[in-house]
């Protein structure tokens, strides 16, 4: 056995200088990141330079997808599409969402940053509000997902690292390394550094998406081919493995075989309607995304636009993003489950993503090469999206809640110092969640890290719209979150069907909507606020906004995609290897794209109207 595992270590040297040598690229780019952080503290000032910037639309669009696309998307993805088959379509649906999200409330945040020169993504709560109660309950509602979005990261990381090594690094070892690298990223380009590594690795995911349906179908057939229960690929394989190097056998006869190579034959299971119980999981999935907008990372580049025009094009990119991004993450789970019992045991205790790749390396040096990519572009989606997360809290942390609340006369070197501690602390705090969570607990994570995030909605969302109180905000947010301690100590009675935290943001929104009400009855208890909607509104007069009638709609659209029509357990017939219920809902998804671009396309910043404007004079004129 020793020998079978010097075997393979030796097979992966190609791969570990293809991994070297891309990391060693992503430093080199840091520095040249770095040259442009010293360059923008003399002519911005050190805050700025570390934790904010301006990027054109190509540059925004490559490190918004680097920043969405994230461990989830790498191993949370393909693990639920092994373990729980089509329900992982749901991702798809997912992104549309967040882009529903970010047309509500970015058109407006990014014309208020501008005007009102933010840095940090909760400067609109102090600007529109003027308390530091509210700034720093939304600061500790935000801080808290993107610790358990770092953590994920870190998982996911050494998820990889530990397949890719065949368990020669242990877990604890890839979490610390995984931290060194975002620290030492974060310490050298701030910003700058996080931006230009995330066009790189971006460019390695794009590649990767693009090519792996190919290349996994080539080997064990495209989804319609690999489907049915009778399908070409079809083999019966001994449950007897003695060595957990190598592959059983697949010349098997008799009662004890087991199936390999079709889903349905392996995975009947995968084809049957959604238990009651998977729809309220698919639902809550759908609403918790809506959320995810306001992650401070996410906020933070909706500041650094260096347009609106250039955050529109972004949007508009986003939404056809998951249909390149996220279909290969399930063809990967959906081959694992299908030929898992033909595969080596070191192998099918794997997660999905490196199960697979370690199958594909072994046929060829081009499938090798790729494989090399494949892993690249894993380790790369994990990496942006940590290190933006983390900038998210340094930032927070250090003028949020530090600088914002406690110590506001804190010096701008003192400042930045204290966002390089934070980042530390942060990662010491997700080091040890890591140590006790596990990839196969991704779908769990994002879920309560976006349910946790839905406590900001009425802060940004009725903030940006609508003349709510302080009291009411801060007032919700206390409840939900005393709602949500109470809910894990005594339980919840809802808990198959609805997780604690949608629960305590529902009392949140309850208890911001009954103490509006009270505002809006007894008008003389309502204080003047430093940002009035009215004056949002104004800026907003030389823009067009996009129709909040179509993101409503892209929003229930998504949502009543969901399979609620079905009898629960039912066989459901296959069209394209997909179970009906699958295909009306990725009709639905399509349905939410064409909305959404008809949104996007109603949007007119102002530089475009002013352009419209001008031509029209000129026009006159003549």
């Amino acid at each position: 056995m020793a020998a079978a595992e010097e075997e393979h270590q030796s097979g992966n040297v190609v791969l570990y200088a293809v991994v070297g040598i891309y990391i060693a690229l992503l430093i080199c780019i840091a520095k040249v990141a770095h040259a442009r952080k010293r360059r923008d503290s003399a002519e911005l000032g050190k805050v700025k330079a570390h934790f904010s910037g301006s990027y054109g639309s190509f540059v925004l669009m490559l490190t918004t997808f680097s920043t969405v696309y994230s461990g989830f998307t790498v191993t949370g993805i393909p693990d639920e599409a092994f373990a729980k088959g089509f329900v992982s379509l749901r991702w798809i649906g997912a992104t549309l969402v967040i882009v529903a999200g970010m047309l509500l409330l970015y058109p407006r945040l990014r014309r208020l940053a501008v005007e009102r020169n933010y840095t940090s993504p909760f400067d609109f709560i102090s600007d529109r509000f003027g308390t530091k109660r509210l700034r720093v309950l939304c600061a500790i509602c935000g801080v808290i997902p993107m610790t358990l979005y770092i953590t994920a990261q870190m998982i996911s990381f050494a998820a990889m690292v530990e397949g890719m090594t065949l368990g020669v690094l242990p877990k604890w070892v890839c979490m610390l390394i995984f931290s060194a690298m975002i620290l030492t990223l974060e310490m050298l380009g701030g910003m700058n550094s996080v931006v230009f590594t995330d066009v790189v690795q971006s460019i390695v995911m794009i590649a990767a998406f693009l090519t792996v349906p190919f290349l996994v179908g080539a080997e064990w057939g495209f989804l319609p081919e690999m489907a049915p229960a009778d399908c070409p690929y079809l083999v019966h394989v001994s449950p007897y493995m003695p060595d957990p190097y190598e592959a059983p056998e697949t010349h098997c006869s008799g009662p004890g075989c087991l199936t390999a190579g079709c889903i349905d034959a392996v995975k009947p299971e995968f084809y049957d309607f959604p238990e009651r119980s998977t729809l309220c999981s698919i639902l809550f999935f759908l609403v918790n995304m809506l959320a995810a907008p306001v992650q401070p990372h996410m906020l933070q580049r909706a500041y650094i636009a260096r347009s609106d025009f250039d955050l529109r094009i972004v949007i508009g990119a986003m939404l056809l993003a998951p249909f390149i991004a996220q279909p290969p993450g399930i063809v990967i789970g959906l081959t694992k489950a299908a030929n898992d019992p033909a595969w080596p045991a070191i192998e099918q205790k794997a997660t999905a993503f490196s199960g697979l790749t370690a199958q594909l390396r072994l046929l060829g040096p081009f499938q090798y090469f790729l494989v090399s990519v494949m892993t690249c572009s894993a380790l790369a989606a994990i990496m942006s999206t940590a290190d933006s997360a983390l900038m998210g809290v340094s930032s927070v942390v250090s003028i949020d809640i530090l600088q914002g609340a406690l110590v506001p006369k804190m010096s701008t070197d003192t400042l930045v110092h204290v966002g390089l501690v934070s980042s530390v602390f942060t990662c010491a705090v997700a080091f040890f969640m890591g140590t006790y969570l596990s990839s196969d607990q991704m779908g769990a994570i994002i879920v309560f890290q976006n349910g946790m995030l839905l406590q900001l909605l009425p802060a940004f969302g009725m903030g940006l719209y609508l003349s709510v109180t302080e009291r009411a905000l801060s007032t919700g947010i206390l409840v939900g979150l005393l709602s949500l301690i109470l809910l894990v100590i005594f339980g919840n009675p809802f808990e198959e069907y609805v997780p604690d935290i949608n629960v305590s943001a529902f009392l949140n929104f309850l208890t911001v909507g009954l103490d509006s009400l009270v505002s809006f009855l007894l008008p003389s208890s309502r204080r003047k606020q430093l940002l009035e909607v009215s004056q949002i509104q104004d800026l907003m007069a030389t823009s067009r906004e996009p129709s909040l009638v179509l993101i409503l709609l892209m929003f229930l659209i998504a949502l009543v995609s969901a399979p609620w029509y079905g009898t629960p357990g039912v066989q459901e017939p296959m069209f394209l290897g997909i179970p009906r219920w699958g295909c009306i809902q990725l009709a639905s998804f399509v349905l939410v794209f064409g909305i959404g671009v008809a949104a996007v396309a109603m949007w007119r910043p102002p530089s475009e109207l002013s352009r419209r404007s001008k031509a029209l004079v000129q026009l006159t004129v003549l």
